[in-house]
């Protein structure tokens, strides 16, 4: 806080004596003079607006401290913030319910599916297939990307497009042996495991057909290639069937002109004259690179899945089922336990103690009562301070004048001004009516606290109610 400033200071300030001197030789203020002149109204007017200033600070510093020196509000607020909390969480759970309900009928359903068929085709241990089919997806996408490239690079040197001609003739094998063939070929094995003899037999009798298909398939693929080129099957009306040792075995009917179009009907021409009379060590890589991709491809299809045909179909079903209906089940209890902890923060954040309050409110009235005597001293100070200034230009302009003073003069100067009413201690709580009023305050948060935790409490039971499921449920409606 600034210093009072002293009379000399004033004097200093506004040149008092020297005005003084001034105005008295020129006999101003008049003897008749009624009120102050002009330079004591300036010194006046200054002091004014000191002391306006300190107090103005005085009573900005009284109205933040004065709020706490009443006593604590009964928390009128909190019993409906408890009650408008228990209406918004069994609002949210009535919201909720008919989903829950049809989330929890689906996963009941797919449990009683999967304990029939267990019961229906002997199983006792769980299914065993992948958590995530990622990377069973990759492998397969890398074995058609694999054998498209290599494919590719065999049928490129002999296509008129060169290797990007050959890549397009190399997707369509790959796709084939690895997601066609391969994947039949899993489902055969699978039926293999299957209890009924009828069809184990029939998973024995598809895999081999499969497998000789397959067989056949790729067989067709590498007779294709060799059928590509220009000059093979050679045409039946040149020498060069004379002279070539391959020429000698191979039909002269299965030429169907040199233009690429023509190579299908040459290959399925020299596939049904010698299914395995293969030309060349491209050719025979060709099959059992097939052959191995279709292979490896059947044993990624078959880890996909539990080995035994349909239950891991089942059993992902129930898990899928269970855990939607988990997820809304966390969510909605996430809800519920937000909404709760919201009320029972802000019950704790808007609870005042009463003892606590007193002490700070006792605390703010010593703090404002130094303040008060402050704003007293200094009105006190200043109150001197500008009469003492006064004085002095009194005494100054007298000396100098030749005409008789101002008849004001003769009446000492009254300053006039109102010092606000001291704060009373008379307005704090009692200690020991803050301890009784504390213990109730106490017992009603604790009360309060309760109607919410068993609020909470009942809501998340029906939650649990709703979505609870029996594992040994068998029923499976029709």
């Amino acid at each position: 806080m600034k210093e009072t400033p002293t009379a000399a200071s004033l004097v200093e300030r506004f040149r008092l004596k020297e005005r003084g001197r001034e105005r008295g030789q020129e006999g101003q203020p008049h003897t008749t003079q009624p009120t102050l002149d002009n330079i004591e109204m300036e010194v006046v007017g200054y002091c004014d607006d000191l002391y306006a200033k300190r107090r103005n600070e005085y009573h900005r510093h009284r109205a933040a401290l004065e709020e706490r020196l009443h006593p604590p509000p009964s928390d009128r607020g909190a019993d409906p913030l408890v009650e408008n909390t228990c209406k918004e969480m069994k609002d949210a759970v009535a919201e909720e319910r008919p989903d829950l309900a049809g989330l929890a009928r689906e996963a009941q359903h797919a449990v009683g599916e999967v304990n029939r068929f267990k019961r229906d085709e002997g199983r006792t241990a769980d299914a065993d297939y992948p958590a995530s089919r990622v990377w069973h997806w990759g492998i397969l996408l890398a074995l058609i990307v694999v054998e498209t490239l290599v494919n590719g690079l065999f049928f490129g040197a002999n296509v008129e497009g060169g290797l990007l001609a050959g890549t397009s003739y190399a997707v369509l094998i790959s796709v084939v042996n690895v997601a066609v063939l391969g994947g039949v070929l899993a489902a055969m094995a699978r039926q293999v495991n299957h209890r009924d003899p009828r069809r184990r037999i029939g998973g024995l009798v598809g895999g081999l057909a499969v497998v000789g298909v397959a067989v056949f398939w790729n067989l067709f693929v590498a007779h294709y290639r060799e059928a590509l080129p220009p000059d093979y099957p050679v045409p039946p009306d040149t020498t060069l069937v004379a002279q070539s040792p391959q020429a000698d075995s191979l039909p002269e009917t299965c030429w169907r002109g040199p233009d690429e179009t023509d190579a299908d009907q040459e290959a399925l021409c020299l596939f049904r004259a010698s299914p395995f009379g293969l030309n060349g060590f491209y050719s025979y890589m060709l099959l059992l690179i097939g052959l191995a991709m279709c292979a490896g491809a059947a044993i990624d299809w078959f880890k996909t899945d539990d080995p035994y045909p349909g239950y891991g179909r089942r059993e992902r079903h129930r898990r899928k089922t269970d855990e939607r209906l988990q997820d809304e089940r966390r969510d909605l209890l996430s809800q519920l336990n937000e909404l709760h902890n919201e009320a029972a923060l802000k019950l704790r954040n808007d609870f005042r103690d009463p003892v606590e309050a007193r002490r700070l409110a006792l605390n703010d009235y010593n703090k404002l009562h130094a303040r008060h005597t402050d704003l007293c001293d200094f009105e006190r100070d200043l109150e001197k301070s500008c009469g003492g200034a006064l004085g002095i230009y009194r005494t100054a302009n007298r000396e100098a004048r030749s005409t008789p003073e101002p008849q004001i003069w003769h009446s000492p100067w009254v300053v006039g001004w109102e010092l606000p009413e001291a704060p009373r201690k008379s307005d704090l709580m009692s200690e020991a009516e803050a301890e009784q009023r504390s213990r109730e305050m106490h017992a009603a948060l604790e009360e309060r606290e309760q109607r919410l935790r068993d609020c909470h409490d009942e809501c998340r039971e029906l939650v649990n109610e709703i979505t609870r499921l029996d594992p040994h449920d068998k029923a499976v409606p029709t």
